[in-house]
């Protein structure tokens, strides 16, 4: 999986794959993550990043660029983690449970559970979640028709 995420060019890091794979939790490989919003209207009206490891590729841009400094690694984190717990209709979680935990996003982006939602909500001004709800300990949520095609591939 970590391979098709670099091929596709939504991480990068800075050796190989199973150099990050055989990195230790107490010497971490920092891995950069392209930034996730959507390009100026400027620059594009139809911008819609396309599936790791289509051949035109995503978007790409340094982490250090404007308009990644507007999301930081705990958000970049919870786009990972509500990307690749979607079911097909862009919903977030299980159909059964109604959500993912709101424990286990805080655990997997390293913020307190009662930050998840401010997170979230920067993640639709970024036009990844069309709707968010952190009520009852789940983080609920829709992702946006352009990001549909990314649901569980990450």
């Amino acid at each position: 999986m970590l391979q098709r995420l670099v091929t596709g060019g939504w991480l990068c890091p800075p050796g190989t794959v199973s150099e990050v794979m055989a990195s230790r939790s107490e010497d971490p490989t920092a891995v950069t993550v392209p930034t996730l919003l959507p390009p100026s209207p400027a620059r594009s009206l139809s911008a819609r990043p396309p599936a790791p490891g289509s051949p035109a590729g995503p978007r790409k841009s340094s982490v250090t660029g404007s308009s990644a400094k507007k999301l930081g690694a705990a958000t970049r984190l919870l786009v990972l983690y509500t990307a690749a717990h979607a079911r097909p209709d862009g919903r977030l979680g299980h159909s059964e449970d109604g959500g993912l935990n709101l424990d286990q996003a805080a655990a997997f982006t390293a913020l307190p559970p009662e930050e998840v939602a401010e997170h979230a909500g920067l993640l639709i001004t970024a036009d990844w979640l069309a709707e968010t709800n952190t009520a009852e300990g789940k983080l609920r949520g829709q992702l946006t028709e352009r990001i549909l095609p990314l649901r569980g591939l990450l």
